[in-house]
Order: C-alpha cells, then sequence, then structure tokens
C-alpha cells in the first residue's frame, strides 16, 4: 500500500550511494585524527577538563542553532553551577541542561560497551528530554509524534503526521542494519570509520527530513548523530559531538546543504560537507589537547628545575611568578606584583629590588626572558624541543 510521503518527500528513499571522492579523503583524515586522539595519554584531571569543555561547547553549539541566544562562557558557568539566569531567561537554561543531560546520557551508555542500536523509543526518550519544562505550542507533547504537518523555516515542510510511526520504523530497520554490517564486516577500522560517520550523518539528515516531533527536532538528530559516533569505538566521546560545533559556525551552508539534499538529492554534497567540518573541527581539538599538555610539560619542568633551588620564601614567590606570566606576550614589570592576589600579597611591603632579583635569577635559569624596559616573558617554548619544524 502506497504512502503519501512518496508522492511530496521522493527524496526519503533510505538509500545512499557514497561517492569515493573529496569526502573520503577528509573522512581518512578524520579517522587518522581520532586514532591520535584516542592514543594521547592525559592525566585524569586533564582529560576531565577536556571533556567538560567539549561537551559544553557541543551544547551551545546544538541550542544556538535553534536560537539559543547563550554565549559559551554562559554554558560553561551554568553548566559548572557557577550562574543562574534571571526567571526571565529560564527557559534559555533550562534548553541547555536538557541538552546537557542528553549528551551526558550518551556518554555513560557509550561507555558500557553495549553497541549502539536505534530504536522509536530511543528517539522518543531524547526528545522528551529535550524538551522537559520548555513552553512548547500547544500542538508539542514531548516525546511524542507529531500530530500536525510542520512548516520549518518558510520552505520545507516535514513528513506527513500519518507516515512518521511508519517513517521512523524504516530508519531504525536501516540505520541498524548499517551498524550492524559495519560490525561483522572484516575489513579496517578506517574503513568502518566512513561507514559509521556516514550512518550518524544520514540518521541526522532523514531526522531532518521526517521531522517526526512537534519540536526540538535539529536538537534530537544533532544527538542521535552523537550517540553513533560516541557508541562506535572509533571516535573519542570528546569529538563526538564536534559536528553541532561546525553546524554551528557554518549555519547558513548548514542550512543550504541539508535543503540541497531534498531538493536536488545531493545527499553526498550533505556527507562531503560534515566530513570537511569534522576533518577541520578535529585538527582544532588536537591542538587545543597539544596546548594543554604543553602547559603540563611547562608546569613539571619549572617544579622540576627548583628542585635544585633552596626552598624558600624567595625561591616559591619566583616560582609563583613564573607560573602566573601569560605566554606568548611581555608582561611590563609594573605589572608583575599584582598578576594574581597571591603574588601581591607575596610582594607586599617588600622594596621594589625584589622584582629586579627575581626576574634576574629567572633568566639565570633559563625560564624568563626580557628586561624592564620591554616586559618579561616565560620561555614556555623550551617544551617545543621535539615539535617539527617547517622550513620555508
Amino acid at each position: 500500500m502506497s504512502k503519501r510521503y512518496e508522492e511530496t518527500h521522493p527524496w526519503i528513499t533510505f538509500r545512499f550511494e557514497p561517492r569515493h571522492d573529496q569526502a573520503s579523503m577528509r573522512l581518512g583524515e578524520a579517522f587518522s585524527k581520532c586514532q591520535h586522539l584516542a592514543g594521547t595519554p592525559l592525566r585524569p584531571g586533564l582529560a576531565g577538563r577536556l571533556a567538560a569543555i567539549y561537551l559544553a561547547k557541543g551544547v551551545n553549539a546544538t541550542t544556538a542553532i535553534e536560537g539559543n541566544t547563550l554565549s559559551e562562557s554562559d554554558v560553561h558557568e551554568i553548566l559548572e553551577k557557577r550562574k543562574r539566569l534571571p526567571r526571565s531567561q529560564g527557559y534559555l537554561q533550562r534548553e541547555v541542561e536538557n541538552v546537557h543531560d542528553v549528551l551526558k546520557k550518551i556518554d555513560e551508555q557509550s561507555g558500557e560497551g553495549v553497541p549502539f542500536r536505534l530504536s522509536p523509543e530511543w528517539l522518543k526518550e531524547q526528545n522528551a528530554q529535550i524538551l522537559d519544562g520548555i513552553e512548547c505550542e500547544d500542538h508539542v507533547v514531548p516525546g511524542a509524534y507529531t500530530t500536525k504537518t510542520l512548516l520549518v523555516g518558510s520552505i520545507y515542510r516535514g513528513a506527513w503526521p500519518e507516515d512518521v510511526p511508519y517513517l521512523i520504523d524504516r530508519l531504525c530497520e536501516w540505520i541498524n542494519r548499517l551498524l550492524d554490517d559495519v560490525r561483522s564486516a572484516e575489513i579496517g577500522d578506517d574503513l568502518k570509520f566512513v561507514n559509521v560517520f556516514n550512518a550518524a550523518v544520514l540518521s541526522h539528515l532523514y531526522i531532518a527530513w521526517i521531522h517526526p516531533f512537534g519540536d526540538g527536532n535539529g536538537r534530537t538528530a544533532r544527538a542521535l548523530e552523537c550517540a553513533i559516533l560516541a557508541g562506535s569505538g572509533l571516535v573519542p566521546w570528546v569529538s563526538s559531538n564536534l559536528l553541532s560545533n561546525h553546524y554551528n559556525l557554518t549555519r547558513t551552508r548548514y542550512y543550504g546543504r541539508l535543503d540541497s539534499a531534498s531538493r536536488h538529492g545531493d545527499i553526498n554534497g550533505f556527507v562531503a560537507y560534515a566530513a570537511e567540518g569534522f576533518a577541520d573541527m578535529l585538527r582544532e581539538q588536537i591542538g587545543h589537547v597539544q596546548s594543554m599538555q604543553r602547559k603540563v610539560a611547562w608546569v613539571d619542568f619549572v617544579h622540576e628545575t627548583f628542585q635544585s633551588e633552596t626552598d624558600g620564601e624567595a625561591s616559591r614567590r619566583r616560582r609563583t611568578l613564573l607560573l602566573a606570566l601569560p605566554e606568548g606576550v611581555n608582561t611590563p614589570r609594573n605589572k608583575l606584583q599584582t598578576l594574581t592576589g597571591d603574588l601581591a600579597l607575596m610582594y607586599a611591603n617588600r622594596q621594589d629590588k625584589a622584582v629586579s632579583h627575581d626576574t634576574n635569577r629567572l633568566k639565570q635559569l633559563g625560564l624568563l626572558t626580557g628586561d624592564a624596559r620591554h616586559g618579561y616573558r616565560p620561555l614556555i617554548e623550551r617544551m617545543d624541543a621535539f615539535m617539527p619544524r617547517i622550513h620555508s
């Protein structure tokens, strides 16, 4: 028996024929970077901080796409319980907290090692959590399929409500079959990664096309994408919602690619757009990880150097001064004593020459460069001894 969507939404076919083009090259690069990240040892505290940073970035991105106006720093403070918005803005905070709870649960479930399987119940559960406690239009029931035909923006119309249960069942069967094929195939992890990535992006695309819920479809689609990547065992959790950052940063292209995929059948165009962004986001993330590792190495090096110094007040003050100095800029001499509250106390009631003695000693130890006229800068670049040099 034919379905109404077949005439009005002919692009919903549950078929995909990937092209071996630039997208494949970018996915090869993305796989390599995921392997790099997965093999990077981090101290537990550093790993936890990194995970919290990128979780907040993902939460901020996926809510910002839907119009949430909170900044990334606002989101960080809210999730760390350091900020609470006034009642008139409470819905913005609730949106952020709801998505955070969804992504945290995805993280916990992926850590259990159980292969991810998509079901209508899973989708309904995520949508219910995303919309929990948020004021919606009268026709919207969180976690329930829409009973109203939805107009997305002013152009795209979602699938007919009577077709939604059938379409979601088909989607779950299709995505689960793709994932089962990946797990059972005797192929390398690089090819498995490509197939998992395609399944994640296709699931996102199809939720956007079907628009099964009265509200929260975009956030539900991006949560599903994250769950497939995180549950694959091939993408580190810290990287699993990077695509939301990419979509948010390139929002006009995001909507344009979604539109082109339905209007012109250019599914490969959307996958290529996602692959390009994922590789770029991973490169940026690796840079962030390396920067954090560099700072940890610098702190360790400073403490190791000071082990040969007399363990007195002057040594503690010099070490505190050195670690407070910002990287890559010259700090004026008259700012040194007030970089932190601790330094202000350490230099209180001391003669001005104490600063000169401290900076001179740090320079003798090879930890500081600069002078009173031009300012001072920590020699953190000493940590770059084994970094590759690029010659022009």
